[in-house]
């Protein structure tokens, strides 16, 4: 059986030819299971990390080591078994046309792992949170002894970003950075040991939408990005950018944004579990809403929307909204099965 070293001592030596190699990924695949034919791990699973090494999102986006995933290529946590055989290149059809190389990003969710209890919630639109709100969810996770804590997008505002009009309030994008990162030191000081995601929303896109748009011979000057506007690496912040998803067990988390429904809609639980078809939990409606539907299959899927954080009448939504607070713990079991214990806010104390 190949062993863990083996994997790291190609890899190493592989990564540079992997970036510039005139090889394709199916056939840098091939040539991996012919090396090591007695591996357990499947073709398709070696061309999906071939594929993100090429793309240069292996190692530094997703901040897996090499020891790491090979730790993951040996537990065949990625499906190495759905497929045992290595496709068949004999065919001379498949060698006539040289297509070119795929500029597609690679955009596979987040697996959170090694957390029993993680505690979510999302828009807090920092510096328009309610600080009551805040107050009372962390309270509740630090009740609750959650063992990880997933910030689901829209933790800051980035009103300085937006199109939309603004008041002229004289604050600027240097202060609303300043209340976030305060925000971060009071988390951390509230849980030293655990992992902290921060996830962002399409609020946080406002900052590179603006650059790309409006000056866009800033957009690859270092440090204008939000994990370092917002010193991630001085708070142990593991980042999860906008257009991604996460999985935790069988449960799917995403702002919302990214699923591609507009705002506005009266039941967005129900919505959203109809579009996405999986157990879901989400953000983005500022809302607190449960819906489950078995079927055919006799599976069930629910949709949680988890509410938001953020002060809740604001000059622009006009004199009534319907917008509540809340957030969410979640409970890993055996097999990736999950347990969401939901709660909601109001004047600052969870009901």
């Amino acid at each position: 059986m190949t062993s863990k070293k083996q994997i790291i001592e190609w890899l190493k030596k592989q990564e540079e030819d992997i970036q510039t190699s005139a090889l394709t990924e199916r056939e840098l695949a091939t040539l991996f299971c012919k090396l090591f034919p007695d591996s357990k791990f499947s073709w398709h699973t070696i061309r999906r990390w071939i594929q993100l090494m090429r793309n240069g999102k292996l190692i530094e986006n997703n901040k897996v080591d090499l020891d790491e995933i090979a730790n993951q290529m040996l537990s065949n946590i990625d499906g190495a078994k759905i497929f045992e055989t290595t496709p068949d290149f004999s065919d001379p059809l498949s060698n006539l046309i040289d297509f070119p190389i795929s500029w597609s990003e690679v955009n596979e969710p987040v697996v959170i792992q090694g957390i029993k209890r993680l505690g979510v919630c999302n828009d807090l639109h920092i510096p328009y949170h309610c600080q009551y709100g805040v107050r009372a969810c962390f309270s509740e996770f630090k009740k609750r002894e959650v063992d990880g804590i997933y910030l689901n997008g829209d933790i800051l505002d980035m009103e300085e970003m937006s199109r939309f009009e603004k008041m002229p309030t004289k604050m600027y994008l240097k202060d609303e950075i300043d209340v976030g990162r305060k925000f971060l030191d009071s988390l951390r000081k509230l849980f030293p040991n655990i992992p902290i995601y921060w996830k962002d929303g399409n609020h946080e896109k406002r900052l590179q939408s603006y650059i790309a748009t409006r000056c866009d011979e800033l957009a690859n000057l270092y440090g204008l990005d939000i994990p370092t506007q917002l010193q991630f690496d001085k708070y142990d912040i593991q980042y999860v950018p906008e257009h991604k998803v996460a999985k935790f067990g069988k449960l799917w988390i995403a702002h919302g944004h990214e699923l591609g429904l507009k705002s506005g809609t009266v039941n967005i639980a129900r919505q959203v579990r109809m579009r996405v078809g999986v157990n879901v939990m989400f953000g983005h409606w500022h809302k607190n809403q449960n819906d489950s539907s078995r079927n055919l299959a006799d599976e069930v899927h629910s949709a949680w929307s988890i509410g938001c954080l953020c002060y809740l009448k604001p000059r622009y939504t006009g004199v009534l909204n319907q917008w509540t607070q809340g957030g969410a713990t979640i409970d890993l079991h055996e097999e990736g099965n999950f347990t969401v214990s939901a709660f909601q806010i109001q004047d600052g104390v969870v009901i």
